[in-house]
């Protein structure tokens, strides 16, 4: 069993391509029975090539973080994918554990960050279902069942970058897929993103985050009134 794991990378300093480093380095050295195939996406220096990675130097116009995605989706073949920002740490066991919640029947998960998540101690088996966004659908780490994936459509591209992870999860619910926060699956979330968004011009980030509410909004209602 072999799992795709994309991953967005944005090396504009050496902090930035470290953290990069950084998480690829925990996936190499993660102890699961569960084999990984990384694919990183660079959006920013197109002579990077991360070791141990297919790196892909994949620049937008106008960045989308869902359309980079379904992009790295499109390049995978493994029938689990995991969507990834950079600023992850990943710890052993995380993908063996995520594999048996996939087993029970769930088609799209998030493992625990014991940062975001210090509501619950991790033991044994323990998941939680559901599809709130910060919590259950945490996006910064999504794995899916490739079939569903494939038969929502992928990830609605709508938003840029803010609500990504909400209109997401309002996919699941439209079509029912069960979604599960894994406990016993470790990932850290280091929330480095927002560093990173500092580096953008105002105008643009501005159009990246606040400017999408009412995107978000506007397309939620085109979305459950199509299901009517």
């Amino acid at each position: 069993m072999t799992y795709d794991v994309i991953i967005l990378s944005y090396s504009k300093t050496k902090q930035h391509k470290q953290i990069t480093l950084d998480c690829i380095k925990s996936l190499v050295d993660a102890k699961n029975r569960i084999k990984i195939n990384i694919i990183v996406l660079e959006s920013y220096d197109a002579s990077v090539n991360f070791k141990n990675t297919k790196t892909i130097f994949y620049q937008q116009e106008k960045f989308n973080y869902n359309h980079s995605m379904n992009y790295g989706f499109s390049l995978t073949n493994s029938d689990y994918v995991f969507f990834c920002n950079n600023d992850l740490i990943f710890s052993d066991g995380w993908a063996d554990a995520c594999y048996h919640v996939f087993k029970m029947g769930y088609d799209s998960l998030s493992p625990y960050c014991s940062a975001s998540h210090p509501r619950f101690t991790r033991t044994g088996d323990y998941l939680v279902s559901g599809y709130q966004v910060g919590f259950h659908v945490s996006g910064w780490c999504i794995g899916v069942d490739r079939k569903m994936f494939k038969r929502i459509g992928g990830f609605n591209e709508a938003v840029r970058f803010w609500y990504s992870d909400n209109l997401y999860a309002e996919q699941l619910k439209i079509e029912g897929v069960k979604h599960a926060l894994v406990c016993n699956s470790l990932v850290l979330h280091l929330d480095m993103g927002s560093k990173t968004l500092q580096t953008v011009p105002n105008r643009e980030r501005a159009s990246l985050t606040s400017v999408q509410r009412r995107i978000y909004e506007k397309e939620v209602r085109r979305l459950w009134n199509a299901k009517r």
